[in-house]
């Protein structure tokens, strides 16, 4: 028995998750994308990973289909915030392309959208 009542309490409090709590996801970039995402960021005010999530919100609201890109996992990252309803969307995305990994399916994603923002777009195979 202790002073302090709250010592006292014999169960442990389980604590809730946010209903509005974002996932975290980090996408392996190479340093010339890196450059390029840090300097469209700054032209546009805004920090890597808002730009980086606003990338990744924009090619899931234009398209479904994204080209395959390869996946290495490099030393540098970037971070993309994303809520329940674009996770749960990457997730989908991620078992129809089998890849187990909502960080492979989010850079898969990401990786479209950002060829098209750099002007490497690609159309039916042609560069």
């Amino acid at each position: 028995m202790y002073i302090n009542p709250m010592l006292n309490q014999s169960e442990k409090r389980i604590r809730r998750k946010r209903s509005d709590a974002k996932y975290d996801i980090k996408i392996p970039v190479t340093a010339d994308e890196k450059e390029f995402i840090i300097r469209a960021s700054i032209g546009r005010g805004e920090s890597e990973t808002k730009y980086c999530t606003q990338l990744l919100k924009s090619a899931l609201g234009r398209t479904k289909v994204f080209d395959e890109s390869e996946y290495r996992n490099t030393g540098l990252t970037v971070h993309i915030k994303v809520n329940r309803e674009i996770h749960d969307d990457i997730g989908y995305y991620a078992a129809i392309w089998q890849c187990r990994s909502i960080r492979k399916a989010t850079h898969r994603i990401f990786m479209s959208s950002l060829k098209l923002e750099r002007g490497e777009i690609v159309f039916e195979g042609i560069q």
